[in-house]
């Protein structure tokens, strides 16, 4: 009796032992969440704008880039600026695609919205017929420990033949968060108000002399 009892422990031993073992070599599930930016529907304010060439009205052609962002952003993890000198990246927010490139598109979308406007984005071959060209060089793309989106930078509008600089600005937008929202949602919304900042410092550019066509 005492035999079998014994033996009995012991498969009980093992079956525990085994299922343990089963439970630590079993995969976990990944808790990663993928998130893109998202462009502008409707344009909010503004109306698209076309300019006279040669007797007829011509849509704009938008040269986009180079668009620079910093380094700490190089990367998939989502990032929280919980102190000013402190960036904590997040253990389960990720971009699904590149930054930089996820927010050229983006903006490059928001500009079509916004002006009607044909944008091609950096680089191109030429030869090409642009109107304008736009360089971003942006400091700052995050959000606070509160949610608050923060999107710093400084831009350019150029004559894209010349290289003459024709309008420039600072950028300094923050956005609150809104309940539920995610953080690329609140920085798509900072993104958006940086696309009509743009908009409107295009429409209020004049539009660079035709430079004579090498032969």
């Amino acid at each position: 009796m005492m035999k079998m009892r014994g033996a009995l422990s012991l498969i009980a031993v093992l079956l525990l032992a085994g299922c343990t073992v089963g439970s630590l070599l079993e995969p976990k599930k990944d808790p990663s969440q993928f998130y893109v930016l998202t462009p502008i529907d409707e344009p909010s304010g503004g109306v698209p704008i076309t300019y006279s060439s040669g007797g007829s009205h011509k849509s704009l052609s938008i040269g986009l880039g180079p668009v620079m962002l910093p380094a700490y952003l190089s990367r998939a993890e989502i990032v929280t600026r919980s102190s000013p000198n402190k960036i904590d990246l997040s253990d389960r927010d990720r971009w699904a695609e590149p930054l930089d490139k996820n927010l050229v598109n983006v903006l490059g979308q928001n500009l079509t919205v916004l002006l009607g406007a044909h944008v091609v984005t950096f680089p191109w071959y030429r030869p090409i017929d642009l109107d304008f060209q736009i360089t971003d060089e942006i400091s700052r793309f995050d959000t606070d420990s509160h949610g608050t989106a923060q999107l710093e930078g400084r831009w350019e509008i150029k004559d894209p033949d010349s290289g003459e600089v024709l309008n420039s600005g600072d950028t300094n937008i923050s956005e609150r968060s809104q309940l539920g929202e995610s953080a690329a949602a609140t920085l798509s919304r900072a993104l958006s108000d940086m696309s009509n900042q743009l908009a409107d410092a295009v429409r209020a550019t004049r539009h660079p002399a035709p430079h004579p066509k090498a032969d």
